[in-house]
């Protein structure tokens, strides 16, 4: 069978991705696990062997590599080469990253919280190891890790919030959080004030205002202390106690309903 090569030109930057043949009609895959190639949204590498990437569908997938294929994010020029646009894991699929060909072993599809957990530690890796810089405008001073709307949520976006068996559900500002509207929130354990907290914020560990389930990022509660408001002819002002409830994992959810 001869098959036609699709190049996808990826850029790894903001997610971008420039497609070389796309098809506008709707396209079917080879096996269910195959990736279409054709409108990748997101590259990203926390590790030699493999990469993670989200497909233009929104489906997450992690593709291995049969040996270290390192610095897919700092490549100039990124492409993925496969049979018609479909990326399955075949001996002739390869990413090749500046000219350097990386054969692909497997490719699998993923949840949204395990490409959240690439992308966070894709973005800490990436961070860690820039290159030196000479700094001589104070508005170049990147003062902390940054994140990603791909894990991350911004305090100041939120609009409500619900709590459910799996953690809590936020709503967000699409427009401002990368098109995302809800976001999962993991907990390191059961938060019961949730049930009844009449106020709640959320604290960044890192002190810059997004929440990725970075050490230290937490929920914190308020609950009314009714005791205090016993007995009196005129009602003081409520009675707070306060408590927090550790943040595990942020991911985007497809919607209301998403578990």
């Amino acid at each position: 069978m001869t098959h036609q090569y699709v190049f996808v030109v990826l850029a790894t930057g903001l997610g971008l991705v420039l497609a070389a043949g796309a098809c506008a009609q709707e396209r079917t895959p080879p096996a269910p696990h195959c990736m279409d190639a054709v409108g990748v949204q997101e590259v990203e590498q926390a590790s030699a062997r493999t990469i993670a990437l989200r497909a233009a569908s929104g489906q997450a997938y992690r593709i291995d590599f049969s040996e270290d294929c390192p610095g897919v994010r700092d490549a100039t020029t990124l492409k993925l080469e496969a049979p018609d646009g479909w990326a399955c894991g075949r001996p002739s699929e390869r990413v090749v990253v500046d000219g350097r060909s990386c054969a692909v072993s497997a490719v699998t599809p993923v949840q949204d919280r395990d490409y959240a957990s690439v992308a966070r530690d894709s973005d800490r890796l990436h961070t860690a190891t820039l290159p030196a810089v000479t700094i001589r405008e104070r508005k170049d001073i990147r003062r902390s890790f940054g994140g990603s709307p791909s894990y991350c949520f911004a305090t100041r976006n939120v609009r409500a919030w619900s709590s459910d068996p799996q953690g809590m559900l936020v709503e967000t500002n699409p427009h401002r959080n990368g098109g995302h509207r809800y976001y999962r929130v993991e907990l390191g354990s059961h938060c019961r004030q949730l049930d009844r907290a009449p106020q709640l914020s959320f604290h960044s560990g890192l002190q810059n205002g997004l929440i990725c389930g970075n050490p230290g990022d937490r929920i914190m509660t308020a609950e009314f202390e009714t005791d205090d408001l016993r007995g009196e002819s005129i009602a003081p002002l409520p009675q707070y106690t306060r408590g927090s409830c550790a943040i595990q994992a942020v991911y985007p959810a497809s919607s209301k309903a998403s578990n």
